[in-house]
């Protein structure tokens, strides 16, 4: 009976302290602009200014929209119009390794790593319909529509970006890819100076 009784306590300590972890605020909204929202639990909700966001969210923006996601480890997240990208995992405590999982269903944004991503031992994963992006330490931007990804390093780092059985890695400033749906063939290139004030405007 002892046993049982020590069991039951631990199991709703277990639960409790899960709880509570899971409704802890892995970020802030810093801007919400046009129409901007989260899917958390089955249930939309409007997204302004200083609200919080929570692991699992799904954040979305419409048309003419633009959100700015501040994440507990001073990530900076940008989005664009109609996007859509959830947090399935995101573990961070000070100057220890952590780990975060975003997928990015469709549209644009731009990313500027936090100290998570810079903290050796840390895995930062983005996936998209069309690939798996391995960040290391940097800034970039990246575009998906339903049949072609376009990612683009702003910055020192690295993108690690795999699509089926091809690993293409960006490590220099600048550098840029596309992949379109059917295709093997995949070219990286330099983008001008037009092409990149170009891309931050779609998250401005």
């Amino acid at each position: 009976m002892k046993n049982s009784v020590l069991l039951l306590a631990f199991l709703i300590s277990f639960v409790c302290t899960s709880i509570g972890w899971a409704n802890k605020p892995v970020g802030t909204t810093l801007r919400a602009s046009g129409a901007t929202s989260v899917v958390r639990l089955d249930n939309i909700f409007s997204q302004r200014k200083d609200d919080p966001v929570f692991w699992q969210d799904t954040i979305k923006t419409g048309a003419a929209s633009r959100m700015e996601i501040r994440f507990s480890d001073n990530t900076m997240l940008y989005l664009g119009d109609h996007s859509s990208l959830q947090i399935d995992e995101l573990v961070y405590q000070p100057n220890k390794p952590g780990k975060a999982f975003f997928t990015l269903s469709q549209g644009v944004f731009r990313m500027v790593s936090g100290a998570l991503n810079k903290m050796d031992g840390s895995t930062f994963t983005l996936q998209t319909p069309l690939a798996t992006i391995g960040i290391r330490g940097t800034d970039f931007w990246g575009h998906q529509t339903a049949d072609k990804l376009t990612m683009a390093l702003l910055d020192d780092g690295e993108l690690r970006i795999t699509s089926g059985k091809e690993t293409i890695v960006l490590t220099n400033p600048l550098e840029a890819v596309v992949i379109e749906k059917g295709k093997n063939t995949v070219n990286v290139f330099t983008l001008t100076p037009e092409q990149v004030a170009q891309a931050k405007k779609t998250i401005e």
